[in-house]
C-alpha cells in the first residue's frame, strides 16, 4: 500500500517552482530534477528517519541505506532513486507500520511537525522548502518523541489489566465502607 508518493505532489511543486523562478517555458532536465526533489522532500525526511533508526523494510538496498545514514544521499534522493518516488508499506519494517499509519498516514501530525521544523513562515508552501540539517535534527527529535509516546501507549494498553464485572454478583466491599455495609447486612 502506498503511504505517500512524490507524484501526488509533483504538479503543485512544479507550479510553485515555475512561479518562484519566473519560468514561462519548459523546464530543463536539471530544473525538472529540482522539482522532483521539492515534491519528495517531506517524504524523504521521514524516509531518512526510518533508515537512520534501522526501520527500513527487509528488501531495502542496504548499500543505499548506508549512504543515507552517512549523509552521502538525502532521504528524498533515496526515495526517488530506489523507491520510484513512492513510500510503500514494504519500505518499512512491519512492526513499525502501526506507528507510521498513526503519525504519518492519519491526520496531520507529521506534516504539522514538518512545518514547525522546516519552515520559518506559516504561509510558506510545502513544496518550496529545502530543509537544512538543523531543520532535520529538530524534526527527527519530534518524530522520536512521537514514536516514544506511541510505543509507550501501545505497551500500556497491552499491559492494562482487564477486569470483568458480573452484574449478577455485587462486588464485595472492603475497607471501612465494607465493614459498615457488612454490619448493616448483619454479617
Amino acid at each position: 500500500m502506498a503511504i505517500d508518493q512524490a507524484e501526488w505532489h509533483y504538479e503543485s511543486a512544479k507550479e510553485l517552482y515555475l512561479k518562484t523562478h519566473s519560468i514561462t517555458g519548459e523546464l530543463t532536465e536539471k530544473q525538472e530534477e529540482e522539482v522532483w526533489l521539492f515534491a519528495a522532500e517531506h517524504i524523504g525526511l521521514f524516509m531518512r528517519w526510518i533508515i537512520e533508526r534501522g526501520f527500513e523494510g527487509e528488501d531495502s538496498d542496504k548499500e543505499e541505506c548506508e549512504k543515507v545514514r552517512s549523509g552521502q544521499l538525502s532521504g528524498a534522493e533515496y526515495l526517488l532513486k530506489n523507491c520510484d518516488g513512492k513510500l510503500w508499506d514494504d519500505d518499512i519494517r512491519e512492526d513499525i507500520l502501526p506507528f507510521v499509519e498513526s503519525y504519518y498516514g492519519n491526520g496531520n501530525d507529521y506534516l504539522d511537525d514538518y512545518y514547525d521544523c522546516c519552515t520559518n513562515d506559516d504561509d510558506k508552501p510545502l513544496y518550496g522548502v529545502k530543509c537544512s540539517e538543523a531543520d532535520y535534527l529538530r524534526l527527527k527529535d519530534k518524530i522520536d518523541k512521537a514514536y516514544e509516546k506511541f510505543t509507550y501507549e501501545q505497551t500500556a494498553a497491552r499491559e492494562e489489566p482487564q477486569t470483568t464485572v458480573h452484574r449478577s454478583q455485587p462486588a464485595e466491599k472492603t475497607g471501612i465502607w465494607g465493614k459498615i455495609l457488612n454490619k448493616l447486612k448483619g454479617k
